[in-house]
């Protein structure tokens, strides 16, 4: 099959919390190897780390979150690879997503409305001009004590 035949595919992961920083790159490269056994080709990985959650998975509040990118060439080898990350049991939630595929138009509406929304936003962080302060002439101080002392006698 060629690229054009190929569907790609975002694979979302948790990771067991339990598991020390090496155990987690050992998980996330056999996830990869998953996925490059069925014929997969991946073209994007976020590296797990550690989040908290939004409520508990297992009895934990936080884990390894990460994701990859990639595209296969039949619907049969997703199936596959669910069954594989199922049996892995240091994966704690997984989930495949197909990915809808973007005519450039769309990409090109969608680069141009973020570089609008970031232009806007620069524009609104600019530091305003400092105002100038006025400068109050400073009263004489014998002139204050003396109407403090008029005042205090009054009580």
């Amino acid at each position: 099959m060629t690229d054009l035949e190929r569907q790609n595919y975002e694979l979302a992961f948790h990771i067991s919390p339990t598991l020390d920083e090496a155990d987690v790159q050992k998980t996330r490269q056999d996830l990869e190897k998953y996925i490059t056994s069925h014929g997969g080709a991946v073209s994007f990985v976020k590296d797990p780390e550690r989040i908290r959650l939004a409520y508990p998975i297992n009895h934990q509040l936080n884990t390894f979150f990460g994701f990859f990118n990639f595209n296969l060439e039949s619907p049969e080898a997703v199936q596959q690879i669910r069954d594989e990350l199922r049996l892995n049991p240091n994966v704690v939630r997984f989930l495949i997503l197909k990915q809808k595929e973007v005519s450039k138009s769309k990409q090109d509406g969608v680069v141009r409305r973020l570089a609008m929304a970031e232009k806007r936003r620069t524009r609104m962080a600019k530091p305003e001009k400092p105002t100038v302060k006025q400068q109050v002439p400073k009263a004489d101080e014998k002139a204050i004590d003396e109407k403090l002392e008029e005042i205090i006698d009054k009580l």
